[in-house]
Formats: structure tokens, C-alpha cells, sequence
């Protein structure tokens, strides 16, 4: 998995750097959202992005989110009815604390709404490479763990743009995650290759802002 990784990172870094080197225009944008994955809480969600413009219409560019959830799963033990109060005992099972990072590679399209470019609608399409940490305490085993993850995916999504100054664009939009990462645990009595798979994909929504660098 070192090895994929390392490729993937290395082919999506000097496809960026080669075309930023024969574009006269690059962009730098900050974005905030809200995630939910399948099989982990949701949360919200801050990224970057570096990009550069093939035309007026097109940009293409690399980009990483950060994603951080708490959260513990608990098994009712008791439940107590009163005539005034209703009160409900629960034991603590797990805790969990889980970052994922997604580097990404995408290709934006704009759609002006108006001559002026100054709104409009985009689709957005990218490839990208999950990390996953995730800590967790299980209080029935008396564990402390960290367990790491990676994995390919891809991500799509669409939304508009709003172009608020010479240089500063405002954008919102709605997207799908697709990702399931793993990672190698051991071998089975039959020397096979066994894994752990977590499943990232779900829905999600962010707003940001573009800015010209030029």
C-alpha cells in the first residue's frame, strides 16, 4: 500500500506543478462543509486548494480536506420510568476518534448564467487518495488502539459561483464521496491475505471562496 501510495501522490503532484508551469493564472481556495460517511459519524469538514486556470471555463487542481470526529458507542443497561422523570442507564463500550485527510486531483467546469461570468453553475469531478486514523478505546477489551487507513476513490459534485470582487469568487456545492479504505491485518491459517475495510463514502456539502492569484 506504501508503494501505491507513494505513486498516486507523485503522479497527482507533477501533473499540478507541470500545468501551474505553462498557465499564466493559479488559484488558491478555502473551503468549510459537512461530511457523512457510511460507516463513521458525520462532521464537519475544512479543505485548500491549489489551481490553475486552462481557461475560462476550465481549472484543473490538487487539493486535501481535514475531517475529525468524536464520538462513542454506548449499550443501554437499564431504563427507569418515574411518575415525573424517565431516566435510562447506559455502559460506555468504545470510544472513538477518527481523522480522515483526502488528497484529490479534479477538473472544475464552470456554466456562466451570464455574460459577464460573473454567476453561474459548475460540475467538478476528482480522483483521490483517503487517509484514515482512527483511535479507539474499547473499555470490554481494556485497548487502546490507533489503526491506519488508506484508499483510492473519487468524488463528484456541482454547484454555483458567485464572483464578489476583481479577484474573489464565492462558490457552494453538493457532492458525492466514493472511498472504501483498508489495511492489512495479518494472514489466515491458509496463508491468505486478510483486511479491514472502512467504508467512506456517503453525501456531503461545502461553501468557500476562490481567489485569483495572479
Amino acid at each position: 500500500m506504501k508503494k501505491k501510495l507513494f505513486f498516486t501522490i507523485s503522479v497527482l503532484l507533477l501533473l499540478l506543478i507541470s500545468f501551474s508551469a505553462t498557465q499564466a493564472q493559479s488559484m488558491f481556495g478555502l473551503s468549510a462543509g459537512y461530511l457523512r460517511p457510511k460507516d463513521t459519524k458525520n462532521g464537519l469538514m475544512f479543505g485548500v486548494n491549489l489551481g490553475s486556470a486552462v481557461d475560462e471555463a476550465v481549472t484543473i487542481g490538487l487539493g486535501a480536506d481535514f475531517f475529525q470526529k468524536s464520538y462513542s458507542k454506548m449499550s443501554k443497561v437499564a431504563e427507569e420510568k418515574g411518575p415525573i422523570t424517565e431516566t435510562t442507564t447506559k455502559e460506555m463500550l468504545v470510544d472513538y476518534s477518527r481523522i480522515i485527510v483526502p488528497l484529490n486531483l479534479s477538473v472544475r467546469v464552470k456554466i456562466p448564467a451570464s455574460r459577464m461570468y460573473d454567476f453561474g453553475y459548475f460540475i467538478r469531478g476528482s480522483v483521490n487518495y483517503h487517509f484514515l486514523w482512527s483511535n479507539e478505546k474499547n473499555y470490554q477489551d481494556n485497548t487502546d488502539e490507533t489503526r491506519k487507513f488508506g484508499g483510492m476513490g473519487w468524488q463528484g459534485g456541482g454547484g454555483l459561483y458567485y464572483k464578489v470582487g476583481s479577484r474573489s469568487t464565492l462558490f457552494a456545492e453538493a457532492f458525492f464521496n466514493s472511498c472504501e479504505v483498508k489495511r492489512d491485518v495479518s494472514t489466515s491459517t491458509k496463508s491468505l491475505p486478510v483486511s479491514e475495510f472502512v467504508d467512506l463514502s456517503g453525501v456531503g456539502f461545502r461553501i468557500g471562496v476562490q481567489l485569483d492569484m495572479e
